[in-house]
């Protein structure tokens, strides 16, 4: 007898001690194991993708948004007709100027998705839910966005993130995950906000994250920086500044670089799920 069926029994024989119900499951298993992988009948209700399909709903991206890649998609779909191609929009086309930035500056993340993918009632924009993909929705989101807000230069990077480093990362971490220093060893209540999370800080306007940083956030742990100085560092921290340290924030889930993941949109009427 070879050393598998000798386990075999030996298993079938510990199931049996328990139930023989147990018993007879694990002898189908392994019999089905060794020969033929079980059937399963097609189901249409089950594979069909109308099942999953309902209300819209955001999806988050597995990666963080790429704006280069977010260009192409407005390349691929056009975008420039109406908005132009700085994307202060076209006379007569209705596109939005992109570029104000008290406008977008109000603007979500996660609303700005909503309203690409699937349209508004009473706003004569397409959706573009079945050109798309969900990545390449999140990269337009990201590219549009940076046309009021461009994305941090790298000098700029290399200046703020030291100031960063010393006046947030003891509760937001270095990377930005909500786990510094005081994060880890003090108690604090609630814990120091994940930059990485994509579902909170999508759900928040430029704005906001201005008003968090500037203000402060009562009865929490966050402190208010407007006009607040860092002599060591050299810094005021202004309205100028603070904007620039919103940038920094949205670095944290968002990139410059392009990743070329999902360049081509689909032809319309081909949906992408």
């Amino acid at each position: 007898m070879t050393l598998r069926k000798k386990q075999f029994f030996k298993n079938y024989r510990l199931a049996n001690a328990i139930t023989p119900g147990l018993a007879a499951i694990a002898a189908a298993t392994v019999v089905s194991g060794c020969q033929s992988p079980i059937s399963v009948p097609a189901d249409n209700k089950l594979v069909s993708r109308s099942v999953t399909e309902g209300t819209p709903e955001a999806i988050y991206p597995d990666h963080a948004p790429a704006i280069p890649d977010g260009k192409m998609v407005w390349d691929q779909l056009s975008c420039a007709e109406c908005h132009g191609a700085d994307g202060k929009g076209v006379a007569g086309k209705g596109g939005i100027d992109l570029t104000n930035k008290e406008l977008m500056g109000t603007k979500k993340p996660v609303d700005q998705y909503m309203f690409l993918l699937f349209g508004q009632p009473g706003r004569n924009h397409p959706k573009i839910s079945d050109r798309v993909t969900r990545q390449q929705a999140w990269n337009l989101v990201f590219y549009c966005r940076s046309l009021s807000t461009p994305f941090l230069s790298q000098a700029e990077f290399d200046a703020i993130k030291p100031v960063f480093g010393a006046n947030c990362a003891v509760c937001h971490g270095t990377k930005g995950y909500g786990d510094g220093p005081l994060a880890k060893y003090a108690v604090l209540e609630p814990n120091p906000a994940n930059f990485q999370n994509f579902k909170r800080f999508y759900d928040r306007s430029d704005d906001t994250l201005y008003d968090h940083i500037a203000n402060g956030i009562k009865w929490e742990g966050m402190p208010n920086f407007l006009n607040k100085e860092d002599k060591a560092k050299g810094v005021k921290f202004d309205e100028a500044y603070i904007r620039k340290l919103v940038a920094f924030v949205r670095s944290f889930h968002s990139t410059n670089v392009a990743t070329l993941a999902e360049a081509k949109v689909e032809p319309a009427g081909n949906a992408v799920k």
